[in-house]
């Protein structure tokens, strides 16, 4: 079933992301996923900790092909079990096979980090035919930007580094506690995420970070998610719960949460109020006196007098409120996210608008299961049929004699160029034993007109070709290999 691959820098909030994603796609109005399964490092490889799994190159390249086969696995058996119950539903009860599916969201959450790898999860989901898409979590939009020449680091990296010490030391505590035996103040979510032993790991991953780019068609489609533009994440990048109590809660990730009396959008309302300019007056510039008896009013005057009035207009007319969409791609009927922007305005509308991650998550999840098609398995990834090496010798033969079989059936049934009639052309080029000519089978025909000699062999030349692409079984007999040349010949005449 389709699969996602969240991307990012190390602590930028993917795994809360991912819990986040989760449930929201189990509540997707389109009750196309029933099931999520959540792969990471702590599920692929649950006998090592994160900090053990990048300590070095070998133990990457290990972490990295545990989780690609986590990923295989998972994509596959969901995969398996989609086409197993479509294959019921259509022998039994006769319903529709599309609302049959497993009906399972595959979620890597991982760093992703190189752009090969990445390529091959898609190649896993071509192969099975499934849907595929990437996320970008990315800590500030400078994310996917070089780098100065001083090399000084990223606001983003400088934040993430200080929740990688914090989780650090929540950790700690934990396994002391553990040590002490006082279990009842353990959060196991802290224990699960893990931490990097060092700035200079996450120094190093950012550095080879490879971002991905929508113009791969193994990285489209690519949803970037800037967490410090969103909400429940703040202006500084941390994270914090939103203040609707409807929504669905991400689970805890370990990340240390921001407290505050005031709700979010109340904080976010005073600062866009405290940095937003002062509107001054402009002065309307005097009419200039004419030197004769009467007052001529001028073209450029009559301008600046409509300017003017206009001007004391907005002054005066407070301007008319706008809201700002929460996604502004992608409008589906009856989504999740048309639901919770019509809730939205229904508010208070002298609060400030802000995106909310459960809204950039639905815009995403509308997207992702309504418009996305599923892959199609090409050529190098398809599972080729075992045939015998001279089946294309044996289709040409075949072929060969078919085309002289029809020519004389139709000189024997004496069809007009303009008439046309019913033909009737043997399956098997050699008798059996013991049959006689009019007991072989044969196919019947019916033509609009007669066929022509360069026709048939322009059939043949098509069907050679439609062949090699797509080989016979072996063990595949004559008369197989007849009756499908003479039915396309029926599909193309």
């Amino acid at each position: 079933m389709p699969s996602l691959v969240l991307t990012g820098h190390p602590c930028t909030g993917k795994t809360t992301f991912a819990h986040l994603l989760g449930a929201r796609a189990l509540n997707h109005p389109s009750r196309a996923i029933s099931r999520i399964v959540h792969i990471r490092e702590s599920t692929a490889c649950p006998d090592r900790t994160k900090s053990e799994c990048y300590s070095d190159s070998h133990s990457e390249k290990t972490t990295r092909a545990a989780l690609k086969s986590e990923f295989d696995r998972a994509v596959v058996a969901s995969s398996n079990s989609s086409t197993t119950a479509a294959n019921q539903d259509n022998g039994g009860s006769g319903s529709n096979s599309s609302s049959s599916s497993s009906g399972t969201l595959v979620i890597l959450d991982s760093l992703n980090y190189i752009k090969g790898y990445r390529y091959e999860l898609y190649c896993i989901s071509k192969a099975a035919g499934e849907r595929h898409g990437v996320v970008w979590v990315m800590g500030d939009k400078s994310d996917g930007e070089c780098l100065d020449a001083d090399g000084k680091s990223r606001p983003s990296d400088v934040l993430a580094k200080k929740r990688n010490r914090d989780r650090k030391e929540l950790e700690q505590q934990q396994q002391q506690q553990v040590t002490s035996g006082d279990e009842e103040k353990i959060d196991n979510s802290i224990m699960e995420d893990g931490y990097y032993e060092d700035d200079g790991t996450m120094d190093a991953l950012v550095l080879r970070y490879e971002p991905p780019d929508e113009k791969n068609r193994w990285e489209n489609p690519l949803y970037k998610v800037n967490v410090r533009s969103v909400l429940p994440w703040g202006k500084d990048g941390t994270m914090a719960q939103s203040s609707d109590s409807n929504d669905v809660a991400p689970k805890s990730s370990g990340v240390k949460h921001e407290k505050s009396n005031e709700p979010v959008t109340d904080q976010m309302k005073s600062m866009d109020l405290k940095d937003a300019p002062t509107q001054k007056s402009v002065p309307s510039k005097p009419a200039k006196k004419s030197a004769s008896g009467f007052k001529r009013r001028g073209k450029k005057s009559s301008q600046q007098g409509s300017t003017t009035t206009t001007r004391q207009q907005s002054q005066t007319t407070p301007p008319p409120t706008t809201a700002t969409p929460n996604t502004a791609t992608i409008q589906v009927p009856s989504s999740m996210a048309s639901r919770n922007r019509t809730a939205n305005s229904n508010g208070d509308n002298n609060t400030t608008q802000q995106s909310r991650m459960e809204d950039v998550i639905d815009t995403i999840l509308d997207s992702f299961l309504t418009n996305i098609a599923p892959l199609k398995e090409g050529m190098s990834t398809i599972q080729h049929v075992s045939a015998a090496s001279n089946v294309l010798n044996q289709v040409d033969n075949l072929t060969q004699w078919t085309n002289s079989e029809i020519l004389k059936a139709q000189k024997a049934a004496s069809l007009s160029a303009s008439v046309g009639g019913k033909i009737f052309v043997p399956l098997s080029k050699r008798k059996k034993d013991g049959e006689e000519e009019e007991q072989r089978r044969r196919r019947a025909m019916a033509l609009s007109k007669p066929f022509y000699g360069n026709e048939l062999r322009n059939f043949r030349r098509m069907f050679l070709k439609w062949t090699a692409g797509h080989p016979m079984e072996d063990g595949t007999g004559d008369e197989e290999i007849v009756g499908a040349y003479i039915s396309y010949i029926e599909t193309h005449m």
